[in-house]
């Protein structure tokens, strides 16, 4: 049975940019806080960046998780229990 590791992997192998791709993708959204957070749906906009679907497939836990091995991208849920995403800034120490 292959982890969910596993399966990261991979995808990073075929898509060797995705994370860059995400990460500007929040940061052209301006989601620098939760305030101006964006949602799971919001994420086709890697379509228009990209020219491929979103490659992260398995409903919305998969994509989650996926997304928060991004170094400085946060999630939350609403009171709804709908998942938002933004980037937070590193500290330059």
């Amino acid at each position: 049975m292959a982890s969910m590791d596993d399966f990261f992997n991979k995808l990073m192998r075929k898509h060797p940019t995705i994370k860059d791709d995400l990460k500007a993708i929040l940061k052209n959204a301006q989601s620098d806080s939760p305030q101006r957070s964006l949602t799971l749906s919001q994420i086709p906009a890697y379509n228009r960046r990209t020219g491929e679907d979103f490659p992260v497939k398995g409903g919305t836990r998969t994509q989650m998780c996926f997304l928060l091995t991004i170094p400085y991208v946060s999630c939350f849920s609403s009171q709804i229990g709908t998942l938002r995403f933004f980037t937070i800034e590193a500290n330059q120490e």
